[in-house]
């Protein structure tokens, strides 16, 4: 059964596969070595629900408290209150298979690449349930060493990972900028600036790409200087969104494509975890109401 539950999790595709996909700040320098990890799959088609009632009418008493938990802690999330989150690891493995199948697989998707020494990828994807979201966590060689769920407008490990990882500083005095740059050092001097400026709780600042007069040489050079963490977001559905954390403190490189898979918008966005992956507050009302509607309708 644990291979079957392994299975389920890497079942969802990889967040982008294309060598060269557009946009000012795509492909960064050294990307095509990161653009097939193996996701948290829930399920193969993003947005469809895994729920069986068998599966779920058999879900033990500690599959059937961690949902009540989830319900809290949604509205825990509907009145302001902090993230919530549980270690399910321990669980039987028909047990975590059933909390899965009554969790269902969302939208969003993101790989963290390794962090410390000794450690592996961690896979998130939401659920079902905007604002609820499936973690694992690899070691080196690729086995679970944590599996959890929590409740938040966005996982703790990105957050933590958007403060760690980036550098806090761009030293532009130190830059040449390429032969043909036409604005890229403009560019680069306002991104410093907005985000050495930007506080938590301000609203993020968006440079849009889309229309700015850019040439080869500044596109590849301000990818070179801007980076990449080791952290990308894949965001289904309707807006579809692929966020790249830079290597620039407060820095996101986000894209949104149309129903092709073209980018339509290319932007920077400097400061908090963008809102094409962030869950609201009506994200987490209409969980709580969906997450009973489950409980009422699947478990005793």
């Amino acid at each position: 059964m644990d291979d079957l539950v392994n299975a389920r999790l890497r079942e969802r595709p990889v967040l982008w596969d294309d060598p060269e996909p557009e946009g000012v700040l795509s492909p960064f320098e050294g990307a095509g070595e990161a653009v097939t990890p193996n996701l948290l799959g829930m399920p193969t088609i993003a947005g469809e629900s895994a729920r069986r009632p068998d599966a779920i009418a058999d879900a033990g008493p500690a599959v059937i408290a961690l949902l009540d938990d989830i319900g809290a802690a949604l509205q825990r999330a509907v009145d302001g209150g902090r993230a919530w989150r549980r270690r399910i690891d321990h669980l039987p493995s028909d047990e975590r298979k059933a909390l899965l199948d009554a969790l269902g697989g969302g939208e969003v998707s993101m790989v963290i690449s390794r962090g410390a020494a000794g450690e592996g990828d961690v896979q998130i994807s939401e659920s079902a349930l905007p604002g609820v979201w499936i973690g694992r966590a690899e070691d080196e060689a690729g086995a679970v060493r944590a599996m959890w769920v929590e409740v938040a407008d966005a996982p703790k490990a990105l957050r933590e990972a958007a403060a760690a990882r980036p550098r806090r500083d761009l030293a532009l005095e130190a830059l040449t900028p390429p032969r043909d740059a036409m604005n890229v050092m403009g560019v680069l001097a306002e991104l410093r600036a907005r985000a050495s400026e930007w506080r938590p709780g301000a609203p993020n600042h968006v440079m849009n790409f889309t229309l700015l007069p850019m040439t080869e040489a500044d596109t590849a050079f301000l990818a070179k200087i801007v980076g990449e963490a080791g952290v990308r977001v894949s965001s289904g559905g309707y807006g579809a969104a692929r966020v790249i954390m830079t290597a620039l403190r407060n820095v996101w490189a986000v894209q949104y494509l149309n129903g092709l898979g073209a980018v339509i918008l290319d932007t920077i966005e400097i400061g908090d975890v963008p809102d094409a992956v962030l869950a609201a507050r009506e994200d987490f009302e209409d969980s709580r109401a969906r997450l009973q509607e489950i409980r009422e309708a699947y478990l005793p």
